[in-house]
C-alpha cells in the first residue's frame, strides 16, 4: 500500500513538473501588466499581427533557453546587450509573413490532424502514454485559454510547419559540393626541405660604410621612430599583491575541495551517440545493415532525417542513462557499437567514441589549486570592499598619489604606447583606458579580468619621433646586415633551386633535407616558414619552390600528391556530412528569402513605442 501510495506521488509529481513546463511555454514570465492588452499589435506584416502576448512569450522562451544554454539566469538587460530583442522581433514578423502567406492561399491542417497533434502531446499524457483530459485542462487553465483556442493554436503552427516544407522540401545537394570540398580539405602531400642559413655563405655579409648606414637609416624612418607615447601616472591593486597577507586554514580548503568534489571525482565516461528507432526489429535491421559493411552508420543516421549532431550525447556518465543502456554502454571497454538497448526513448543503437576512465584527484593533490583558489577568491573579495572607499576618495577630490598612501593601492608611472603589452599593459582593460584617457578626464576605479582594480591620470603626451642615426647607429647596422644577409640567402635558394629542377638532389647540393609525408592544409612544420605548407599545395608534382619569412629562407620540392579517394569506406562516410550540412544550409537560405519576399510585398510596420514599453516591464 504504501509503496502504491509512493509511486503515485512521484508519477504525480513527474506530470506537474511537465505541465509547469508547458504553462511556462504558453505564458510570458517576468512581465508586469504593460497596460496596452495582450491582444494589441506590437507589429504586422500586411494584415497580419503580432500580438503582445505572442512577442513576450517568443521573448521569455528565448531568454529561457538562453539562460538553460550559458548555465545560469540572465536578464533582459544581459539578453538585450547580446541582440536577443531584435533576433525574437525577426522571428515573430517571419511568422507572421508565414500565417499571412496561408490565409491569402487558403493552406490549412483539417481537425484530425489537428487532434492527432493533440492527443501526441507530451505534457498531455500520462505515465501510460495516454492523453490525460485532466493534465490537458489544467495547462489550458493556468495558461488562460480555452479549447478552442489551443485547437487554432495548434492548426496554426500545424499549416505554417506544412508551408515551410513545401518550401525547402526536395532541396538536396548534390555531392558535388562535398566531393569538391573533400578533395580540397582532403588531399595530403609529401615534400622534402632545406633551411638556407647563413652558414652556407662562403663569407660573413660584411659590415656596411658609413654611406650605406645613412641610406639605410634614411630609407626607414618608421624603424627607428619612437611611437607617440602617453605619460600616465596610475594606482594598482591585484589580487596577486593581496595573496602574502591571506591565510588559509585546513578546515577552509577541505571544505572548498568538497563544495568541487564533481571536478576532483569524476567518474567513468563515455563518449557515444544514441540513434533511437520505433521498434526493436529496425534497430536490428539497421545494426545487420551496418556490420555487413551494406550501410554505414552515418547513412543509417541520415536515411532517418538526423544528423550526428542531433544523435550526438556528448560525455556521458552511467547515471546519464537509464539502467539498460547503461549497463550496456559502459560494459564497452572500447570503441564500437552496442545495441538495441532499450534506452529512455525506444530501441536505441548507442555508438561508443571513447571511453573516458574515472579521474579522482585527492585533497593533497589538489591543495596547492585550492589554496590558490582560496587566496585569490579571499582577495578578489578584500579588493570589492575597497571599491567603495577608494570611489569616496576619487569624488572627493584626492589626487592618485593620496589614494596610494591611503589604501594599499600602489603608485606607478608609465609611458604607454600602442601594441606595448608590458607590465600594467597586459591587461586589455588598462590598455583600454590608458589609449582613451584625455587630460580632463578625472580619475576613476576601474575593474581588471583578475579582480584588480586601478585607476589613472594622462599627465602629457609625447608625439612620435625620430631617434637621430647617433642613437641608433648600432641598430641601424645590426638591421643593414640581416637585410644584406636575407638577400644573398634568397640568391642563394633561388640558384640552387634551379639545379634542383634540372635534375640533382638535395644531398648533391650539399644539403641535408627534412622529409614531410602525408602533410595536410592544416599542418605546420616546426622551423619552417607559416606559409611553406600553403606554397606546397599551389606547386606541380616534383617542381620546386624558395619561401622564406623573415630571416628564415627554405627551398621545398614537392615529391608525391595524395588525393581525397571517395571509393574508401571511410571517406564515404566523410562525405554525407558535408552534403547533409550544405542542404540543410541551402533550404534554410531559400526559406529565410522567401520569407523576405512575403514580407516586402506585404509590408512590415510596428508599434516602437508598445516594444519599448514592453521591454521596460520585462524583469
Amino acid at each position: 500500500m504504501t509503496a502504491k501510495m509512493r509511486a503515485k506521488k512521484t508519477n504525480s509529481t513527474i506530470v506537474w513538473a511537465i505541465l509547469g513546463l508547458l504553462i511556462l511555454s504558453l505564458t510570458g514570465f517576468g512581465v508586469r501588466s504593460v497596460g496596452h492588452g495582450g491582444s494589441q499589435s506590437v507589429g504586422s506584416v500586411g494584415n497580419e499581427h503580432v500580438t503582445v502576448d505572442a512577442y513576450v512569450r517568443a521573448l521569455n522562451n528565448r531568454m529561457r533557453a538562453l539562460s538553460q544554454q550559458l548555465g545560469q539566469n540572465i536578464n533582459f538587460e544581459q539578453a538585450r546587450l547580446l541582440g536577443v530583442d531584435g533576433q525574437v522581433l525577426q522571428q515573430v514578423l517571419a511568422t507572421a509573413a508565414l500565417d499571412g502567406e496561408n490565409a491569402r492561399i487558403g493552406l490549412s491542417v483539417g481537425d484530425e490532424q489537428v487532434k492527432s497533434n493533440l492527443l501526441a502531446t507530451e505534457a498531455f499524457l500520462n505515465l501510460s502514454g495516454k492523453f490525460d483530459e485532466t493534465a490537458y485542462s489544467f495547462a489550458l487553465e493556468q495558461a488562460n485559454l480555452n479549447p478552442a483556442e489551443y485547437d487554432e493554436i495548434i492548426r496554426t503552427d500545424s499549416s505554417r510547419s506544412l508551408l515551410q516544407s513545401s518550401v525547402v522540401s526536395g532541396i538536396e545537394a548534390s555531392e558535388t559540393y562535398a566531393l569538391a570540398l573533400l578533395h580540397f580539405v582532403g588531399e595530403n602531400r609529401s615534400f622534402r626541405w632545406a633551411s638556407i642559413d647563413p652558414g652556407l655563405l662562403a663569407e660573413p655579409t660584411r659590415e656596411p660604410t658609413l654611406i650605406e648606414i645613412k641610406a639605410h637609416y634614411k630609407a626607414n624612418p618608421d624603424t627607428y621612430t619612437e611611437p607617440q607615447k602617453r605619460q600616465i601616472t596610475y594606482v594598482l591593486l591585484t589580487p596577486d599583491m593581496l595573496a602574502s597577507e591571506i591565510a588559509a586554514d585546513e578546515e577552509a580548503l577541505r571544505r572548498l575541495y568538497d563544495e568541487q568534489i564533481d571536478q576532483y571525482v569524476v567518474p567513468e565516461r563515455r563518449i557515444a551517440d544514441r540513434l533511437v528507432f520505433g521498434s526493436e526489429a529496425d534497430a536490428q535491421t539497421a545494426l545487420a545493415d551496418i556490420a555487413s559493411g551494406a550501410k554505414t552508420f552515418e547513412q543509417t543516421v541520415t536515411e532517418r532525417g538526423l544528423t550526428i549532431e542531433d544523435i550526438d550525447l556528448g560525455e556521458v556518465a552511467k547515471g546519464d542513462l537509464n539502467i539498460e543502456a547503461a549497463n550496456s554502454v559502459f560494459a564497452m571497454t572500447e570503441p564500437g557499437m552496442v545495441g538495441p538497448v532499450k534506452s529512455s526513448l525506444g530501441p536505441a543503437l548507442f555508438r561508443i567514441n571513447a571511453v573516458l576512465e574515472q579521474r579522482t584527484t585527492t585533497f593533497e593533490q589538489a591543495r596547492s589549486e585550492l589554496h590558490a583558489a582560496y587566496v585569490a577568491d579571499a582577495a578578489r573579495r578584500q579588493i570589492d570592499d575597497d571599491i567603495v572607499n577608494i570611489n569616496d576618495l576619487l569624488a572627493g577630490g584626492a589626487e592618485l598619489e593620496e589614494i596610494a598612501g591611503e589604501s594599499a593601492m600602489v603608485l606607478a608611472n608609465i609611458d604607454y604606447a600602442e601594441g606595448n603589452v608590458e607590465g600594467v599593459a597586459a591587461y586589455e582593460e588598462f590598455r583600454d583606458k590608458a589609449s582613451r584617457v584625455t587630460a580632463k578626464d578625472f580619475p576613476e576605479v576601474h575593474t581588471l579580468s583578475d579582480g584588480g582594480i586601478f585607476a589613472l591620470r594622462l599627465n602629457g603626451i609625447l608625439e612620435p619621433t625620430l631617434n637621430p642615426l647617433a642613437e641608433v647607429h648600432d641598430h641601424v647596422i645590426v638591421d643593414w646586415k640581416a637585410s644584406k644577409t636575407r638577400k644573398r640567402l634568397i640568391e642563394m635558394a633561388e640558384n640552387t633551386k634551379t639545379q634542383l629542377d634540372s635534375g640533382r638532389n638535395f644531398e648533391a647540393l650539399a644539403l641535408s633535407p627534412s622529409i614531410e609525408n602525408e602533410i595536410s592544409r592544416e599542418n605546420f612544420i616546426d622551423g619552417a616558414p607559416a606559409q611553406m605548407v600553403t606554397r606546397v599545395f599551389e606547386l606541380d608534382l616534383n617542381s620546386s619552390a624558395v619561401v622564406s619569412e623573415g630571416d628564415t629562407v627554405v627551398l621545398v620540392k614537392l615529391t608525391d600528391i595524395q588525393a581525397f579517394d571517395e571509393n574508401t569506406t571511410q571517406n564515404k562516410e566523410i562525405i554525407v556530412s558535408p552534403s547533409a550540412r550544405y542542404s540543410r544550409q541551402i533550404g534554410s537560405d531559400i526559406l529565410d528569402a522567401y520569407v523576405a519576399a512575403l514580407q516586402e510585398n506585404a509590408g512590415i510596420s510596428l508599434n516602437q513605442q508598445l516594444i519599448e514599453a514592453i521591454h521596460t516591464q520585462i524583469q
